[in-house]
């Protein structure tokens, strides 16, 4: 059965891809559900009552500057992509989850997708360090396969769970077998048509800062050192995390209440 698509204001008071890692908190007892879970759902609800967001965070920087390289990382990318984060998947037969891949790839098996573009160069090395060896003249063969790199990142990265079960929540979302996370930071020569693009955005006052940052206020790296710019990690999603998921998504649905 193929997701509907809604609107973003599907995304109020239900469980997204973004979020989601906190409902696979366990507390002390077995089965129970952890405090970030408990949190959440009691988040959701008030969502619910209010029938808006508790937040409003389309300022915030991190998100604006992500939303607009997002543009160019697709400009990088082979033709086999599909972007598709304008759009909020439901799943198909539980209406409180949804999600908003941000592309997909429609090979054998299907392929989810997830641009990170940190704002951070420390968040960056986090993430992109498993892909690279120890020796940068051999930077093109990566240190660990994608399964062990993403389990490495899951790791040592403060966000390391909450991107993967993001990535978990989307393929189920398109019902895709693979998952690439790929991770952005423009090489320095990059960043004026960063600056362009920001100042040919319909709302430029979200990407105004951009638009009059120099170099050293936006994350970038030196190109012909050890890091590329476009880094893509890529591994396949076991079925029983999906199942696992799927199972916490039903339970922590059963304390959201009905309107």
């Amino acid at each position: 059965m193929e997701p509907k698509i809604r609107t973003n204001t599907v995304r109020v008071g239900n469980f997204t891809s973004s979020t989601i890692a906190a409902i696979m908190s366990n507390g002390r007892s077995k089965g129970s559900l952890g405090a970030p879970a408990l949190t959440y759902i009691e988040e959701c609800n008030m969502e619910r009552r209010l029938k808006r967001s508790l937040e409003n965070d389309s300022n915030a920087k991190p998100l604006s500057w992500g939303k607009l390289v997002e543009r160019r990382v697709f400009d990088l990318l082979g033709l086999e992509y599909k972007l598709i984060s304008e759009n909020t998947l439901n799943h198909p037969d539980i209406d409180y989850w949804c999600g908003s891949p941000d592309a997909q790839k429609f090979d054998e098996g299907g392929t989810v997708v997830d641009i990170k573009c940190p704002m951070t160069l420390k968040s960056f090395c986090q993430l992109v360090d498993s892909s690279y060896p120890d020796n940068a003249k051999d930077k093109d063969e990566p240190r660990y396969n994608g399964t062990v790199a993403m389990d490495i990142i899951r790791e040592r990265h403060k966000d390391g769970e909450k991107y993967y079960w993001q990535l978990v929540s989307n393929a189920i979302l398109i019902n895709a077998k693979f998952a690439e996370l790929i991770v952005y930071v423009p090489y320095q020569n990059e960043l004026q048509e960063i600056r362009d693009l920001a100042q040919q955005m319909d709302e430029l006052h979200r990407y105004y800062w951009v638009a009059n940052a120099y170099d050293d206020d936006l994350p970038n790296l030196i190109e012909g050192g050890y890091y590329n710019n476009l880094n893509v990690i890529r591994f396949e999603i076991p079925q029983e995390d999906k199942d696992a998921l799927a199972e916490r998504v039903k339970l922590c649905g059963e304390q959201l209440v009905k309107l």
